[in-house]
């Protein structure tokens, strides 16, 4: 046996009688304790609990892309496209005294000639049902402009539809309400198929000033207005859940004005 043999042999014997040694276990960390979130059912649905509090949170809103076709709708064109979106938070929790309830909406607030805005609002809203009836009366005051508005809607289920009625009564042009002084609406809604809704509509204005949005400046009071009236026809298709497409004409005629015709198509995703 040569001295390379020699030591092969010695070497697979040291090999064998080496004793095989286990490896050090892995100790895996303690993971730390996690709280999922929970469904908060107590006021309705979309609620969950804030981890960690008692506090029940509602996120909802929409994003929403139009467009609108009317004489000068766009400046110098008679179409505009245009895109909004909008994000609520609702935060609701028990108390001694009852359910303690904070919302936010950022909105701007409408201004009126030589005054600012300072955004602040108070606001306050009843609704129920009484079997196939339900309705609701909401109203603020607008602490900018020292006016405010109150609104009461109602809705019957009659025939293939819902048939719903609404009236508003404006103290001065605010953040709440600033078309005109007053104004009654009338509408049926028909549900054609669990997909199409079909909603034709007429509405009256008392002194009416025309609509006004954020950034506008509408006159100080309703003192001269003419009256006005609009009917209308919209037409709302769900495309899948939380997506809808919805098209509406509308035909005003003022007093004061011209009448007009104007209308919109809209597609909006809501969650």
């Amino acid at each position: 046996m040569n001295i390379r043999m020699v030591l092969l042999a010695s070497a697979a014997a040291f090999a064998a009688s080496t004793p095989v040694l286990a490896a050090d276990a892995i100790v895996a960390a303690e993971p730390e304790p996690v709280e999922y979130v929970r469904v908060c059912d107590a006021y309705g649905t979309g609620y969950f609990y804030i981890p960690g509090t008692e506090t029940c949170l509602k996120i909802e809103g929409y994003i929403r892309f139009q467009v609108n076709v009317g004489e000068d709708v766009g400046g110098d064109s008679d179409w505009d496209a245009v895109t909004r979106g909008q994000v609520q938070f609702t935060a609701k929790s028990d108390t001694e005294y009852g359910p303690l309830t904070g919302d936010v909406d950022p909105v701007t607030g409408l201004l009126v000639p030589n005054d600012g805005p300072n955004n602040v609002g108070v606001a306050f809203g009843i609704g129920g049902t009484a079997g196939a009836f339900s309705y609701q009366v909401t109203g603020g005051w607008d602490v900018d402009n020292e006016d405010g508005a109150v609104r009461a809607m109602g809705t019957v289920d009659i025939g293939p539809g819902t048939l719903g009625l609404a009236a508003v009564y404006s103290s001065g042009p605010n953040s709440y309400y600033s078309t005109a002084e007053w104004a009654v609406a009338a509408e049926y809604a028909i549900k054609a198929t669990d997909k199409l809704k079909i909603t034709p509509g007429v509405q009256y204005y008392g002194n009416y000033i025309g609509g006004a949005s954020a950034f506008d400046t509408v006159p100080s009071d309703y003192d001269g207005a003419g009256d006005a009236w609009k009917v209308g026809l919209t037409v709302d298709y769900q495309i899948v859940d939380n997506f809808y497409a919805k098209a509406s004409v509308q035909y005003l005629d003022p007093d004061d004005g011209d009448d007009s015709t104007t209308g919109y198509f809209r597609l909006q995703r809501s969650f």
